[in-house]
């Protein structure tokens, strides 16, 4: 049972849309980088890579974020994760264990999987989680889609949800994946690709890149980067869908 003293919980009474919940999961997802899971609370209905705002208590106050949801609708559970840093919502995320109490609020956004169409899936660290509650959904739900994702990181301990990724790709033929390192040093045990997202690599995966549906979760940098390079192969800007991520330390906020 929920404690009603908790200013999360109180603060359902006065906001539509805002359900207080409990987490039942809290661990690392990669060495700079945290995962929570949360109970559904009844009645969020949502659809693939959609966003929803997190609210916890911070030791600077009640703070909010809006955070993609890497888990399926399918899952009796909202997942999120973030990449370290010192802010004081990263804080509190962070330090969030079973148990505890956190406020969701949501959905939001139309990043939407369009399963008529072969997808092409590109993303740039612990920002990939919209793009794996899409994998996770395709997955559960047998969708005939055929689905590409070229994950980039800078390590090979960088890479996030790399366990489960591999396990749908082993349960889901029409998934293929291509993991790439950015910055191998000579102590790193990776015999995968390495190298930036490039032209070839793009050249490689899209066999007909008028028929796909590109979808592309990073930096400004990587999303623009990548967008032109898809342009030049020739992808129409329309079939090129965007989320970008500047970093949560500027856009967290504290709840009025």
């Amino acid at each position: 049972m929920l404690d009603t003293t908790n200013p999360l919980v109180a603060t359902q009474v006065n906001r539509i849309g805002y359900a207080a919940t409990t987490v039942v999961e809290s661990r690392a997802a990669t060495s700079a980088a945290h995962l929570i899971r949360v109970a559904k609370p009844y009645g969020f209905d949502f659809r693939t890579s959609q966003a929803a705002r997190l609210y916890l208590q911070t030791d600077e106050g009640e703070a909010y974020h809006p955070l993609s949801m890497s888990s399926s609708p399918t899952r009796d559970y909202l997942e999120f994760a973030v990449h370290r840093s010192p802010s004081a919502f990263k804080r509190a995320f962070f330090a969030l264990k079973p148990g505890d109490t956190v406020g969701i609020e949501g959905p939001y956004g139309r990043f939407f999987l369009d399963p008529e169409r072969p997808a092409i899936l590109i993303a740039g660290g612990i920002v990939i989680t919209p793009l794996k509650s899409m994998i996770e959904y395709a997955t559960d739900a047998q969708l005939a889609t055929p689905l590409t994702l070229i994950y980039s990181n800078r390590t090979p301990d960088e890479i996030a949800f790399k366990d489960e990724l591999d396990a749908m790709a082993e349960k889901n033929p029409r998934l293929d994946i291509v993991y790439t390192i950015t910055r191998l040093e000579p102590h790193h045990a990776w015999d995968g690709r390495v190298g930036r997202i490039d032209e070839n690599l793009l050249h490689d995966v899209s066999s007909d890149p008028r028929d796909a549906r590109y979808y592309l979760c990073g930096t400004p940098s990587l999303v623009h980067d990548t967008t032109q390079r898809l342009m030049a192969l020739g992808a129409p800007q329309e079939h090129i869908l965007q989320e970008q991520f500047r970093g949560y330390t500027r856009h967290a906020h504290l709840a009025a």
